[in-house]
């Protein structure tokens, strides 16, 4: 059985922490700082009044909050080591759209008083330091993977000499190693790797459970040009695992990434290790300014669907309260994106004198209540969830969330059934509109899976509003039955 609170890399959350904060407090400087310039009083740099009353304190803030929301709930690589080019693709195309959205409001409301000259050196200005601030962090990091500071366990996979090198390279200072355990895909030179007490394996049917064991957070695997190891060791199945994987080789070589991409259908980000060439490879279309985009609708939508809803989620409210009680709130620990554990939140329907959370609830289990019924088959249950999609733990439409016991339950029946946990969870699904909805066993998940995947696979803004539409015709369908 796959023990997933091993299996999932814990992140980095204080160098996380940092990151999001110095990203913050150098947008919040440049800003001030730019508007201090403009106003030709630096020698009254610390005359900190004069900025909060003006227009630029708002706008500043405004930037800032929307910043702090983008880098929190948006960024879903656990890797922060990245070149130059990633930041600029990523980081600053966020912070661009979130700066023109608040300048486009503000020229709506004081088109007359529009300092254009602020506005454009402080955008610039910003820029300027936010890529300053990466390069610094990436050196920061850097330094605290290489010394063991912070953990990201690696698996390498490749040829004797290769992994030899790689363990010697990441040596610290107490001599120990990055490294934690490796695959060699040509001589057993075991005895080597003894002595060092790092395991080395064959990949075969155990190599789920090694991962397990060692806390694995990242697979890097080489690729020989001239000879196939793909073929041996089957990438399509790492790749259908959630957890980081990067291929890497000794020179760069278009054609043989471009030919892996192709057959394998992944997307990759180049960069220099070393003498290596290092490909952190993503096969999730869930990235960008699309994922940006269904964040931003999640929470749009979410907010309207709750003024709406609001009364009839009340009456539902007083309704279980009556018939048993308090609490109506039901809490259960869910699996999220990337396996990450979660609370999820569910108006209460079944009676408490037998709660038994981790088993399924069928159309008539005795464990309903006379209302419960009511609310579960109008999905009115699942609005307390708008909440967590508020937290950026799930979203309004996505593969429905597991119980812990049943994620690992199906890991073991069903293949490649972690996939679904490449995406944040939804409140409703491709599955669910498509008829696979409530309890189920092997045969029906196993449906609902190839669902799921196909979701993961094709998804658009466009499917997503489809799904929804789906969704509440469903919802208005059960009503009139």
């Amino acid at each position: 059985m796959i023990n997933l609170e091993k299996i999932f890399q814990k992140d980095d959350e204080i160098y996380v922490l940092y990151s999001h904060l110095s990203q913050s407090i150098v947008i919040f400087f440049s800003l001030y700082l730019s508007s201090i310039l403009n106003e030709n009083v630096l020698y009254d740099i610390l005359k900190f009044d004069l900025f909060l009353g003006s227009d630029f304190f708002f706008f500043t803030i405004s930037v800032v909050f929307l910043n702090i929301i983008s880098v929190v709930f948006i960024k879903r690589n656990r890797n922060y080591v990245k070149k130059i080019y990633y930041f600029l693709l990523k980081d600053i195309k966020n912070f661009s759209l979130i700066y023109l959205f608040l300048f486009g409001v503000y020229i709506l409301q004081k088109p007359s008083e529009i300092n254009f000259l602020w506005f454009f050196n402080s955008f610039v200005f910003s820029i300027i330091s936010l890529f300053v601030l990466k390069l610094i962090n990436n050196k920061i990091y850097k330094y605290l993977i290489t010394n063991n500071i912070i953990q990201r366990n690696v698996m390498l996979i490749g040829k004797f000499q290769t992994v030899k090198n790689f363990i010697e390279i990441y040596k610290n200072k107490n001599k120990k190693s990055l490294i934690k355990c490796c695959i060699l895909t040509d001589k057993k030179e075991f005895n080597y790797f003894n002595e060092l007490k790092i395991p080395c394996f064959d990949y075969d049917e155990r190599f789920f459970e090694i991962l397990n064991y060692h806390f694995i957070g990242q697979i890097w695997f080489e690729i020989d040009e001239n000879k196939n190891i793909i073929k041996d060791i089957q990438l399509e199945d790492l790749l259908k695992f959630p957890i980081d994987i990067k291929l890497f080789l000794h020179s760069f070589n278009k054609n043989l990434i471009n030919s892996l991409t192709d057959k394998y259908n992944f997307a990759s980000t180049q960069e220099k290790r070393k003498e290596y060439i290092f490909y952190s490879i993503n096969n999730s279309r869930f990235t960008g300014l699309p994922l940006f985009t269904k964040f931003i609708l999640d929470k749009v939508f979410s907010i309207l669907i709750l003024l709406i809803t609001f009364p009839i989620l009340l009456i539902s409210i007083i309704l279980i309260l009556i018939e048993d009680g308090y609490p109506f709130i039901f809490v259960q620990t869910r699996t999220g994106w990337d396996g990450r554990k979660f609370k999820i939140y569910k108006l209460r329907t079944l009676k408490k004198i037998n709660p038994n959370n981790a088993q399924q609830v069928f159309p008539n289990d005795n464990r309903l209540l006379f209302f419960g019924k009511f609310i579960r088959r109008l999905s009115i249950d699942e609005l307390l969830q708008i909440y967590n999609v508020l937290k950026g733990e799930m979203s309004l439409v996505g593969p429905r969330p597991h119980m812990i016991e049943h994620s690992k339950q199906y890991s073991t029946v069903i293949k490649n059934f972690l996939t679904r946990h490449k995406c944040n969870p939804g409140i409703t699904g491709w599955a669910q509109v498509n008829g696979f909805r409530g309890a189920t066993n092997d045969e029906l998940m196993k449906k609902r899976m190839d669902y799921d995947v196909w979701y993961l696979k094709n998804w658009s803004l466009g499917l997503d509003f489809l799904i929804m539409l789906k969704t509440v015709y469903a919802i208005i369908k059960y009503r009139a039955d």
